[in-house]
C-alpha cells in the first residue's frame, strides 16, 4: 500500500532545495499549522506529503516510516514521532500561529496546542535527510497514545535493528533548551555518552546542554534492550500538551545548525543494554504513567502495571472525566483498545529488508 503512495507521490513531488535552517522556517510552520492526532487521516495524510518521496523509505505494519541514510557509515538512529496531541482538533486539522518575531517564538491563537511535540523533530529530521547526514531516521506513529510505533518496532524488527549494529539512538522530542536525558524511569544513556554529547552541542556560542536524569517517556525508551545509548534532547519547546504551548523557534534554528555539524559516529558507547538503574523519584508512579503498559512490565517491576490500575479501580469518575476532557469517547476507546490488541499479533507481511 505504502509503497505505491511513495511511487506516486515522487513522481510529482518537487525535491527540497538544499537550504539554511532558517530560510526552512516556513516549512516549519507548516508543520505547525497541522494537526495530527495519532491514527487520524490528518496524520496519513501528512506522512503522505512529508515523507512519501524521501530515498529508500518504507513503512511496516503499524505505520512507522523508515529511511536509512548511508547506513555503512553509521551506527545511529534518529527518532522522532509524527502525531500530535490534539484530543478535538479543528475540522480543518490546522492551527492558526501567532509569530512573535521580537521574541523569535510561535504559538497558537490559544484554543489548540502548538504541536511543536513533535514537529520540531519532523523538522529536523527532513533536513538531516535532505543534507545526507548518516543514520537510521525513524518517523514513529502513536507516540503520544503510548509509544505504539516504537513498541511495535523494537518488538518486530528487533533483528533489523541488531543487524544494522546500532549504538545509539537520539530522539529529538524534548522540552526546553538544554537537557542531554540519561534516564526515562530506568538509566536508557550512559553519563559518558551524554556528556560527550551535550559538549558537541555547546559548541555553539549560549548552548547549556547537559546530562539529566529526569526524562519523561518518548520512544527512544522503547529501544534500551536493544541499543546502548538511548537519549532525548532539548529542541526548544515548552507548555507541550497544553494550549499555551510554545516554540523557540530561533533556538531551534540554531540547534538545527549545529546538529547538522556533529559528528555522531564519534560519540562513546558505554552503557550495556542490561543496565537499566532506576532514578529515585519522590513518586513514581507520576514517571510510570507515561510508559506503554508493555514496556513497564518488562522492566523487572511487576509493581508498575499494578499502581496504574489500582489509580484508575480507585479513581473511575476522575479517569472517565480526563477521558471525556480530552474529547475520548466510549467508541473511541473501544477502537483504540481492538488497534492494539491487533497490532501486538505478530506481522503477517513479509518485512522489506528481508525480501
Amino acid at each position: 500500500m505504502f509503497k505505491n503512495t511513495f511511487k506516486n507521490y515522487a513522481e510529482n513531488v518537487i525535491k527540497p532545495m538544499l537550504i539554511t535552517p532558517r530560510k526552512d522556517l516556513e516549512r516549519l510552520f507548516a508543520i505547525l499549522r497541522t494537526q495530527r492526532p495519532a491514527h487520524s487521516v490528518a496524520e496519513n495524510n501528512f506522512v503522505a506529503d512529508y515523507l512519501a518521496h524521501l530515498t529508500g523509505a518504507w513503512q511496516d505494519k503499524v505505520g512507522n516510516v523508515i529511511v536509512p541514510v548511508n547506513m555503512e557509515n553509521s551506527k545511529t538512529m534518529f527518532s522522532c514521532h509524527t502525531d500530535t496531541v490534539h484530543p478535538k482538533p479543528n475540522l480543518n486539522y490546522e492551527n492558526r500561529l501567532v509569530v512573535d518575531n521580537t521574541k523569535q517564538h510561535v504559538f497558537t491563537d490559544g484554543k489548540q496546542q502548538l504541536g511543536a511535540d513533535d514537529g520540531v523533530g519532523v523538522w529536523f529530521m527532513l533536513n538531516m535527510i535532505e543534507r545526507g547526514i548518516p543514520g537510521l531516521y525513524i518517523f514513529h506513529r502513536a507516540e503520544e497514545i503510548g509509544g505504539v510505533g516504537s513498541e511495535y518496532f523494537a518488538k518486530y524488527h528487533e533483528q533489523y535493528i541488531l543487524n544494522l549494529g546500532i549504538q545509539r539512538c537520539v530522539a529529538f522530542d524534548r522540552h526546553y533548551c538544554g537537557d542531554v536525558i540519561t534516564h526515562q524511569g530506568t538509566k536508557c544513556a550512559s553519563d559518558e555518552f551524554a556528556q560527550a554529547l551535550a559538549d558537541a552541542l555547546n559548541q555553539t556560542k549560549g548552548f547549556i546542554y547537559e546530562p539529566s536524569d529526569a526524562g519523561v517517556f518518548t520512544d527512544s525508551a522503547n529501544y534500551t534492550h536493544l541499543i546502548p545509548e538511548c537519549t532525548n534532547i532539548s529542541v526548544g519547546y515548552w507548555s507541550q500538551h497544553s494550549v499555551k504551548e510554545t516554540l523557540d523557534y530561533g533556538f531551534a534554528v540554531e540547534l538545527l545548525e549545529r546538529v547538522l555539524l556533529t559528528n555522531w559516529e564519534a560519540l562513546p558507547t558505554e552503557r550495556d543494554v542490561d543496565d537499566h538503574g532506576y532514578v529515585d523519584y519522590p513518586d513514581n508512579s507520576l514517571y510510570y504513567d507515561y510508559f506503554p503498559s508493555n514496556y513497564r512490565t518488562s522492566q523487572s517491576s511487576d509493581n508498575l502495571n499494578d499502581d496504574m490500575y489500582a489509580l484508575v479501580i480507585d479513581n473511575p469518575e476522575a479517569a472517565c472525566a480526563l477521558l471525556e476532557q480530552y474529547g475520548i469517547t466510549r467508541a473511541d476507546l473501544l477502537e483504540e483498545i481492538n488497534y492494539l490488541n491487533d497490532i501486538n499479533q505478530p506481522p503477517i507481511e513479509v518485512d522489506r529488508y528481508l525480501q
